[in-house]
């Protein structure tokens, strides 16, 4: 996701040669190579969620978010033009979309009710440490050196991961009782041949729960009847496409690709901080803040970490439009006051990092029904990924029609409405188990 930061320039001819490509990428090019990442992300929970319930969970993430990245990397390190370059952004995204959607679901399926929080905030906390490892190596290594760290991340992950166990609820779901006892005897640390009465005891729970809310095992046409006939998850699909939307278009993307320019301030002759740098406090800020969030989820619970991240987005997204509805009208008004949107902007990628980003995903884990979650990722991922590519593809335009901060107050006011949503329709399920929530959200 950070890879386009410190290469495009290169790739664009603006800084150095723009090796490996026969010539360098137009304006209109690049803007390609940096979206089709979102538009390929729209696949990724499209054809996992088909094959979810089909291949389990684990091969599942082994085909849609190990295999693509491998080949799109490998592209990435061979191209010749921008085609190959689409292509790959294209097969990553693929990648991208499937962790996104499918990780969740694994992680809270294997997770205690006590853990499960802070485990499903770790993706965040990896997508952090990710960008972070793009923009503090990135400026410095040549373009096929980025490429094969990159590389050699998917192809641990793929290597890792098949040694993982398969989700107990899949396997409870399709009658294999003795490796589901394997499966969460090995998930809570056990290594004795014998499960515990503990582990016993929650897989006996796991079972009631999948005989109640439906099975796993049923087909992408059955799921789907599972999603709309059943009102809590109905009213789960409700909650996710509220989060999901406000996830989006509190901007988040669209901030991050124009931050360097908010970082140089006014004067282009003496910049605040250097391009690298300012992308490098950026992505040192979000993994602080992922770092912490993974400690407080469990601890002060899902709600309260999203009225403060809501709410703290949207006063810094007002406070980013007003410095530059002043600044568009007079410049010299602010030009005493440079740093501000740096501190804006700072407090608005802690906001979210410790609430909408890493959240939202997690709790896309726990609301919906085992039956259901196929089709849940389906509808979720795709309208999650849809509306990313509306934000940064609408930026722009808005900004040149109208003036940046209208942008920044749209995506402030989208916040707003996203705390007031959280406040009345979203259910706690803090240290719950996933048989609890289904129950208080069917009630």
């Amino acid at each position: 996701m950070g890879w386009t930061s410190p290469v495009m320039n290169r790739l664009m001819g603006i800084t150095g040669t723009h090796e490996p490509l026969d010539r360098p990428l137009t304006l209109e090019e690049s803007s390609w190579v940096s979206s089709l990442l979102t538009l390929g992300a729209i696949f990724g929970p499209l054809c996992g969620g088909i094959f979810i319930d089909k291949l389990g969970r684990k091969y599942t993430l082994l085909i849609m978010a190990g295999l693509p990245s491998i080949l799109g990397w490998i592209l990435t390190i061979s191209a010749k033009n921008y085609g190959m370059l689409y292509a790959a952004r294209f097969l990553i995204g693929i990648s991208t979309g499937s962790a996104s959607t499918l990780g969740p679901v694994y992680v809270a399926e294997i997770s205690s009710a006590l853990e499960r929080g802070a485990l499903c905030s770790l993706p965040q906390l990896m997508i952090s440490l990710g960008i972070l490892l793009e923009y503090a190596v990135g400026p410095y290594v040549s373009y096929f050196a980025l490429g094969g760290i990159n590389l050699a991340v998917s192809v641990i992950f793929v290597v890792s991961f098949f040694f993982m166990p398969e989700s107990p609820y899949y396997l409870i779901a399709i009658g294999k009782q003795e490796e589901a006892e394997k499966s969460l005897a090995w998930c809570r640390g056990e290594r004795r041949r014998v499960p515990s009465s503990n582990v016993l005891k929650e897989l006996e729970d796991i079972a009631d729960g999948v005989t109640a809310y439906g099975s796993s095992s049923s087909s992408l046409l059955d799921s789907f009847w599972g999603l709309f006939s059943s009102p809590g998850n109905r009213k789960a699909l409700m909650i996710m496409g509220a989060l999901l939307f406000t996830l989006q278009f509190c901007g988040i993307n669209a901030v991050l690709f124009n931050a360097e320019s908010i970082f140089r301030g006014k004067s282009e002759d003496v910049p605040i901080l250097g391009a690298s740098e300012s992308a490098i406090v950026i992505a040192v800020v979000q993994v602080l803040s992922s770092w912490v969030e993974t400690i407080l989820a469990d601890r002060l619970g899902r709600r309260p970490l999203l009225f403060f991240s809501t709410i703290v987005c949207g006063v810094s997204l007002t406070a980013l439009g007003a410095h530059d509805y002043i600044a568009s009208r007079d410049a010299s008004a602010v030009s005493n006051i440079e740093w501000f949107p740096i501190v804006s902007l700072v407090f608005y990628n802690i906001a979210f990092t410790v609430g909408l980003g890493p959240l939202t995903w997690a709790i896309m884990g726990e609301l919906f029904s085992t039956n259901s979650k196929s089709a849940a990722g389906i509808l979720c991922g795709c309208f999650g990924w849809i509306a990313g590519f509306v934000v940064t593809r609408t930026f722009q335009p808005i900004a040149s029609s109208s003036g940046t901060f209208v942008a920044y107050w749209i995506y402030a006011s989208c916040s707003f409405a996203g705390f007031l949503f959280t406040a009345v329709f979203l259910p706690e399920t803090k240290c719950k188990t996933l048989q609890e929530i289904q129950r208080e959200l069917n009630d």
